[in-house]
């Protein structure tokens, strides 16, 4: 029978049966992969060394560390790999996940979580744009600011706006004052090309 955690974890679980996880490159010099994986009941953090092809090891298998979450706050080995590759703010967020926190808003699908950002002012959407890189992005997407300038200007949405749009992005186009943006539409509109002058021989 499922723990009561376990079904806390349920509604939140990835096609790969994980709760979190994370690949990403070792800091530098190093090029190795790194990943962390997480599922409801332990903790798995593995490395893929990159090795030039012409070494004897180069075909080595990954190196996989693994504990449960009991074991998990005393693991020094595996919680000084974390920090050391993926950095401390992963070990801290490990130990929250763990002792039940789970973070429910970044795990809502994007569509959701834009028709949120769609019902907040514009001081609220840049302060939650400030709690981590998936708001920060969102916060700055074009379908995001799309909609608040038609709800927020009445200028016309004409191909020279879509041009600029598409070169500067819906947000910097929606704070541009109005000098601003006629000067930056002036610069989209195509002038029509000069008549070439015609020259008839008469008799």
């Amino acid at each position: 029978m499922a723990s009561l955690w376990e079904q806390k974890c349920q509604p939140w679980l990835s096609e790969d049966g994980s709760i979190y996880s994370k690949t990403d490159t070792a800091p530098a010099p190093s090029k190795d992969f790194v990943q962390i994986y997480i599922t409801p009941n332990e903790i798995y953090f593995r490395q893929w060394k990159i090795i030039p092809p012409t070494r004897a090891d180069a075909n080595q298998q990954p190196v996989e560390m693994k504990c449960t979450y009991e074991e998990f706050p005393d693991d020094d080995g595996l919680r000084e790999s974390i920090s050391r590759n993926l950095g401390e703010r992963e070990v801290s967020y490990v130990d929250r996940l763990i002792a039940g926190q789970i973070d429910y808003p970044n795990r809502l699908p994007r569509k959701i979580l834009l028709r949120i950002m769609f019902n907040l002012d514009l001081t609220s959407i840049a302060k939650l744009s400030q709690v981590n890189k998936q708001f920060r992005e969102l916060g700055g997407c074009d379908a995001l600011w799309s909609k608040i300038y038609m709800e927020h200007t009445t200028q016309p949405v004409t191909q020279e706006l879509l041009m600029l749009t598409d070169q500067k992005g819906w947000k910097e186009v929606f704070f541009m004052n109005k000098l601003q943006l006629q000067r930056n539409l002036r610069r989209q509109d195509p002038k029509p090309p000069k008549e070439k002058s015609s020259f008839f021989m008469t008799s």
